[in-house]
């Protein structure tokens, strides 16, 4: 079931959708949808893919590592091109440019005469006139491309050998325009070599021999000319099957998963530096050429880089558009929570979305897990002991196994990465996560995805703080692994130890989780006459920022046999409202609901210290405890 993200479906379904009477000029943005592992950017593609597949022609392709050539063009375009070329009813593509480029570049030019080459080019191309010949050429490369790329074109199988000869029969059919004729005529293809719709005056086969010859380069400048002469090539073809499609069709349409992978960061890359180059040789309106092509590609980061960032509200503009997938809202996890067990849907919803704070895949996963067992309701933290059968691993590490995934192009990160992301989990924010880069295993440093990834240390107050359901579940495993230098000790030992002596707050709330909640009470409880009372909170708030999930004593989290004092108070305070407002592992209703009445009591009580000046803000505390709903 797909729920949420409707603002960024609007916006791929307003760049795909027809122009107007008097279109503007030039291509419409690459969509960059940025977030972390699992957050939900490829159930996003599958969303618009199922939109527009039979509107128009539609391909989502997800590109992988290759050994040896890594960011190479040829397979991931073929991949695209044979997509598209399936294409719908009305709506016929066609790629004969394309073709004739590839045939060029798989032709042997080496140690021939000029008019030899000429001659082996003419004989080539005449030869692929026929169908037979064209039909082993296109099924050869569509097999080639497809074990390379995987590819989801609609109507087709996925399995690689049925695909590769449908898509290739598609596109050949399209060639021949359904006709039963032998041969064909390249037409005006071949000519366009000549300009590239850049108003070139180059000699056309001189340009194909020379692709030829350059594309077994392995120097990057001549293999960045290449690919931009195939990425031009793919645009012509698209923008004249856009044009002889009757009315105002919309824009064809291409999802590319994994934008970090070299081979899509290569493709995308190409594109703008083509698109920019037909705009400058085309500067006047009227000039301008039409783009049909909308691409929405999906990143971790690093692929959206420089790329505008897009508010959610007026106005696209800028050759790339990031968008940030957010997590699902509360509404969205409990409509998710409905589609599972809708009698229990409102409880269920609030687990877990307090455990997973929107996360898409981690709330599928937890939803499924309480509809399967309601009792978990009660018990999350065994929930989250448990284990995940199909990777046989326990479900809180399969959890960051996800978050981390996103990190890795393969989407196969090793445990390594797990590990590191348990020892950073401990930083309150990015910043204070770089005194733990020396705890870290290489080749994890400042410049690892680890620590750069602008999604998984997401700044939505202005500081960068890793992912809430990251951090917790990093948390828990930090607290169960053994080894003392990078175990809980360790690692809050060397935060404490790091901490900038003005940091009053990060050196109590290291103190804190390092067991000295007594000491720090005493030293809050001594500065509630001294502090204006707004002040003294937000010091408090920043004590008790995160969990403690070792604590899972009740009486103990309650703060019972506390002395009636301000320390006392302070003392329990410190213990039960990071329970009840960063744990998610406290669900019970009747112990929520009486670390609600202790919380708001010993606030009270605060604001009856001697010297508290002004009680106002003790009371508007209690008083939220106090409520019926609304205090999370």
């Amino acid at each position: 079931m797909f729920v949420g993200r409707t603002s960024v479906l609007e916006l791929i379904d307003d760049l795909t959708g027809p122009r107007g009477e008097n279109p503007s000029g030039g291509p419409r943005p690459v969509v960059v949808l940025t977030g972390c592992g699992g957050s939900g950017r490829t159930a996003i593609l599958d969303e618009a893919l199922r939109t527009w597949r039979d509107r128009t022609a539609s391909v989502l392709v997800q590109p992988l590592i290759l050994d040896g050539d890594r960011a190479s063009l040829r397979p991931l375009l073929t991949s695209i091109m044979l997509g598209l070329g399936v294409g719908v009813p009305g709506y016929s593509v066609s790629f004969p440019r394309s073709l004739i480029a590839q045939l060029a570049i798989s032709a042997d030019f080496a140690g021939q005469p000029a008019d030899d080459q000429r001659i082996r080019l003419r004989e080539r191309l005449n030869d692929y006139k026929r169908k037979p010949a064209l039909d082993r050429f296109l099924k050869a490369l569509a097999h080639d491309s497809f074990t390379l790329v995987h590819v989801q074109v609609p109507g087709l199988s996925e399995l690689v050998p049925k695909l590769a000869a449908e898509a290739a029969e598609s596109a050949l059919n399209r060639l021949y325009r359904g006709r039963g004729l032998m041969r064909f005529s390249w037409g005006d293809a071949v000519d366009w070599f000549t300009h590239q719709d850049q108003d070139f005056t180059n000699d056309a086969e001189a340009t194909l021999i020379q692709l030829g010859a350059r594309a077994k380069s392995a120097d990057p400048v001549i293999r960045r000319g290449v690919d931009d002469v195939l990425v031009a090539a793919f645009l012509a073809d698209l923008r004249r099957s856009h044009a002889r499609v009757r009315g105002r069709p919309p824009q064809m349409l291409l999802l590319l998963d994994d934008g970090d992978v070299p081979a899509a960061v290569t493709f995308v890359r190409s594109l703008l530096r083509v698109r920019q180059a037909i705009a400058d040789s085309r500067p006047t309106p009227e000039n301008r050429l039409p783009d049909p092509l909308t691409v929405v590609t999906t990143s971790a980061g690093p692929a959206a880089a420089g790329a505008a960032h897009w508010p959610g509200t007026g106005p696209v503009d800028g050759p790339r558009l990031r968008v940030d997938v957010a997590d699902l809202t509360s509404a969205e996890v409990l409509q998710l929570a409905r589609s599972h067990d809708w009698a229990t849907s409102e409880r269920t919803g609030s687990v877990a979305g307090r455990l997973t704070h929107g996360h898409a895949a981690a709330t599928e996963f937890v939803l499924r897990r309480l509809g399967e067992d309601p009792r978990l309701l009660d018990h999350l933290g065994t929930l989250l002991d448990g284990h995940e059968p199909d990777e046989n691993v326990r479900v809180d590490r399969h959890l960051l196994q996800i978050l981390v995934r996103g990190l890795d192009p393969q989407r196969t990160p090793d445990d390594a990465s797990v590990e590191a992301l348990i020892t950073l989990a401990a930083a309150r924010t990015w910043q204070e996560a770089g005194t733990l880069v020396p705890l870290l295993p290489p080749p994890f440093d400042l410049g690892s995805p680890l620590y750069t990834s602008p999604t998984l240390w997401a700044a939505p107050g202005g500081e960068r703080r890793l992912h809430p359901l990251a951090r917790y579940l990093g948390l828990r495993a930090l607290a169960a692994r053994p080894d003392a230098q990078t175990g809980w000790e360790g690692v809050f030992r060397l935060l404490r130890g790091k901490t900038h002596p003005d940091d009053q707050a990060g050196r109590w709330h290291h103190e804190r989780m390092l067991g000295g909640r007594k000491k720090v009470a005493d030293e809050l409880a001594a500065l509630l006459p001294e502090l204006p009372s707004a002040e003294w909170l937000q010091l408090f708030d920043a004590v008790v920022v995160t969990p403690d999930p070792r604590a899972t004593d009740l009486a103990e989290m309650k703060g019972l046999g506390r002395p009636p004092t301000p320390v006392g108070h302070t003392d329990a305070l410190l213990g039960i409202v990071p329970a009840l407002e960063r744990d998610p592992c406290v669900t019970r209703p009747e112990d929520i609901a009486a670390l609600r009445k202790l919380a708001g009591h010993g606030f009270l009580r605060l604001a009856e210290t001697e010297g508290v000046a002004d009680k106002q803000p003790f009371l508007d505390r209690a008083a939220r405890y106090s409520a019926d709903s609304g205090w999370y």
